[in-house]
């Protein structure tokens, strides 16, 4: 059975404006925590075939329970850089099987691969999504992901997870995104902007 995360892929949660990088999946084995003795980050991996701007970071909040806990997020580039980072938890703006979290904002380019995922412990009661057998995307979102999970040196928290799986994605967490704005209406916007401040004068 596919689990749809929304009837509509635009909405507003958090205060930002977004299309869900994760529309629909199938299918999986839920998991508590990647290691019951530390804490650890489990998330995919992919790229984009246009540039967006990575504006929430949503948590999985489908399991029995919902979410009881609050988890540290984060989105590296390929380099195992931290580009963004925001804590989700209960209280956060829902949508679907996720609950958002406003972040920094982050323009996504192609030609970079980038990792998202949360962090997450035995003792915190909630779990994420392993192995989907089927995950539908956001048409700027490649159908390039895998799912990751952290070796025994990025134990501990919100580090970057090097370790990688076969199956489609773990997870724990999703992402809403808006389109780069057009060189004119960016032009416009500024101008706007302009035009505001001299009439406050």
């Amino acid at each position: 059975m596919v689990r749809a995360l929304a009837a509509a892929t635009v909405i507003a949660v958090a205060g930002s404006a977004g299309a869900q990088a994760i529309t629909s999946f199938s299918g999986g084995t839920q998991f508590g925590a990647w290691d019951a003795a530390s804490p650890g980050v489990v998330g995919w991996r992919f790229d984009v075939n246009t540039a967006i701007i990575l504006t929430d970071i949503g948590i999985f909040n489908g399991d029995i329970d919902g979410l009881t806990s609050s988890h540290e997020v984060g989105l590296w580039d390929s380099s195992g850089t931290l580009l963004t980072s925001g804590v989700a938890g209960p209280g956060g703006g829902v949508l679907g099987q996720f609950t958002y979290t406003d972040v920094a904002d982050v323009v996504l380019s192609p030609g970079e691969r980038y990792t998202i995922g949360a962090v997450y412990d035995i003792n915190d009661g909630d779990s994420y999504v392993s192995g989907p057998s089927s995950l539908g995307l956001a048409s700027e979102i490649n159908p390039t992901t895998n799912g990751v999970f952290p070796e025994a040196g990025d134990l501990g928290g919100l580090n970057f997870p090097t370790g990688d799986s076969t199956n489609l994605a773990r997870l724990g967490t999703n992402f809403l995104f808006r389109p780069v704005p057009a060189p004119a209406s960016a032009a416009l916007l500024g101008l706007g902007g302009l035009v505001a401040c001299r009439r406050r004068r």
